[in-house]
């Protein structure tokens, strides 16, 4: 009797101090998708990593996105994608064409890079997993587990959170194929300085000869 007394205490413990970690880790979450939602506008250089656990190779390519509301503009592998909130223009610049597309604002895998702000709301079970120190810097460490496991290619995806200022600094998805995709904040710039133009096409912009594949309905 003292035996499962002592096993049942154990297991409240356990449960206990797990519910205090998710709920931790919900209140940094919910700190990170207000601060950032509060600046009018924002910069961020990153570093994405492919980074191979089974060939033990990394490949890292470096972009550069600004964002403003629902509006974005990333530069990324050659390619830049933006978007006013209603379309999105891919222009593949050096195959010299431009591919339009119409905003899924059902789909919460949209192309929108803001939906990684407020992704941990829905379909995800998560944890605080502590503080670390990293070159003289506190971080907060969140797990974001999927509920249905199933239906992904990756197991968990792993935050890491600037402790200072409440600005996420990496995101890292940690693949079931052993290839982990991770994206490195290098430079968060809050505020920064954006036209509404850079954020819709402009054909004057650009060469009369390039190719313009609209696929919208």
């Amino acid at each position: 009797m003292k035996k499962i007394l002592l096993i049942s205490i154990a297991f409240l413990v356990i449960f206990s101090l797990q519910a205090q970690k998710e709920e931790k880790a919900k209140k940094i979450l919910e700190q990170v998708t207000q601060k950032t939602k509060s600046y009018s506008s924002i910069k961020i250089k990153f570093n994405y990593v492919i980074d191979s656990r089974v060939d033990k190779m990394k490949d890292t390519t470096k972009g550069v996105i600004y964002l403003k509301g629902d509006k974005f503009k990333l530069f990324f592998q050659g390619n830049e994608v933006f978007s006013d909130g209603e379309t999105v223009w891919t222009h593949m610049i050096d195959a010299g064409e431009i591919t339009i597309n119409d905003v899924d604002k059902e789909d919460d895998g949209a192309l929108n890079p803001i939906n990684i702000l407020t992704m941990y709301e829905k379909g995800f079970k998560y944890r605080f997993m502590g503080d670390i120190k990293e070159g003289g810097e506190l971080f907060s460490q969140i797990d974001l587990y999927p509920e249905n496991q199933n239906k992904k290619s990756y197991s968990i995806i792993k935050l890491k959170i600037d402790k200072k200022n409440s600005h996420l600094r990496s995101i890292k998805m940690v693949g079931k194929d052993g290839i982990d995709y991770i994206l490195d904040l290098v430079q968060f710039k809050p505020n920064a300085k954006v036209v509404d133009s850079m954020f819709s096409f402009k054909p004057a912009k650009y060469p009369k000869n390039i190719e313009i594949n609209d696929m919208r309905d």
